[in-house]
């Protein structure tokens, strides 16, 4: 966020009117400069009581340059921050010199210990070769060879080792300072600052300066009229005076600021009614509500996966279990009595 903010280009801007209304105000204030080659501007003055969805943006003036892009941002900081700046800058540069020095150091370490581990060896022997004896100075030039490279590397490595211990206490004393420096200011010690960042499009190489305006609404204004008639005795005619007391909690100062004055709401909605059509000749009631409306669009495919799928097959239905056998019935049960007389 930090490198975004510091390749953006700065424009400060000055309060340049004030329409103050029933209840609240709407301010525009002007900003001048270059447009940069990304087209990216903040703007910075706005007061911290300004309504963010009422900022407007325009350039003013023919010069092929419109606004694509205007949002508000805060920036917060605590109290003391080129102090602390300072020393995160520092605390970091020692610890990249820290950094470097023992890479350094251990490209020289795993140095010394490859030389270290150069070993002579003898050739190999083909079966039936009579043994030789190794050269002897063969060997003695190999470990004057590592002797000499190791004293070197290695006089250099004390070198390294040395750098590195200095900057150790160097390191650890500024981590320090900038953590108790990072944590001493209070939570509350924090200044804020309201910002619009824009972005321009049509600008070039050959374009002037543009001059930019800004218009928002800030609450915390009113003013109420005040009235005085002057009348002589004797006269057909007087002087009525109207006068207007402004207040005015915004946190800008409006001395020297163009001021006007509308009896209107500020925040009373502006969008167009909507006029009904008029029939000419007698009275009639308005018609009922039908109730109808035009189908959701789509609404023909909701059901097509269900059709491409087929006919669903008709089950089968489960076989009948048998129906077990009778009992056997007792004797005697179920014979016909003999006829009786008559």
């Amino acid at each position: 966020m930090k490198s975004e903010v510091a390749q953006t280009q700065g424009w400060a801007s000055t309060l340049d009117a004030v329409v103050v209304y029933a209840q609240g105000a709407l301010c525009t204030r002007v900003a001048r400069g270059t447009v940069p080659a990304d087209g990216r501007v903040r703007v910075t003055g706005l007061p911290r009581s300004m309504d963010p969805g009422s900022l407007r943006a325009r350039v003013a003036g023919e010069s092929g340059v419109r606004v694509t892009e205007v949002r508000v941002e805060v920036d917060a900081e605590p109290a003391g921050a080129e102090d602390t700046d300072a020393l995160r800058r520092e605390m970091e540069r020692l610890r990249d010199a820290h950094a470097a020095v023992q890479a350094r150091r251990d490209r020289q370490a795993n140095l010394i210990g490859e030389i270290a581990a150069l070993r002579p060896v003898p050739p190999a022997r083909e079966p039936g070769d009579p043994p030789r004896p190794t050269p002897a100075d063969a060997w003695l030039r190999l470990a004057e060879f590592v002797d000499e490279r190791l004293r070197a590397h290695q006089l250099r490595l004390t070198g390294l080792e040395e750098e590195l211990r200095q900057a150790e206490p160097e390191l650890a004393v500024a981590t320090d300072r900038w953590t108790r420096a990072s944590t001493d200011v209070p939570s509350e010690h924090i200044a804020t600052s309201v910002v619009a960042v824009l972005t321009l499009d049509g600008a070039t190489t050959d374009t002037a300066p543009v001059e930019l305006e800004l218009e928002y609404g800030v609450p915390g204004a009113v003013w109420v009229p005040a009235y005085r008639l002057l009348h002589r005795q004797g006269e057909d005619g007087g002087t009525l005076v109207l006068r207007a007391s402004v207040a005015q909690r915004t946190g800008e100062d409006w001395a020297g600021v163009r001021l006007a004055l509308a009896t209107a709401d500020l925040r009373r909605r502006t969008d167009l009614p909507r006029l009904r059509s008029l029939r000419v000749g007698r009275r009639q009631p308005a018609p009922a509500p039908s109730g109808w409306r035009e189908p959701p669009a789509g609404l023909t495919d909701l059901f097509s996966g269900y059709d491409a799928a087929g006919p669903r097959p008709v089950p089968t239905p489960p076989r009948a279990a048998p129906v077990p056998p009778p009992p056997p019935m007792p004797p005697g049960y179920g014979v016909a009595p003999a006829a009786l007389p008559e």
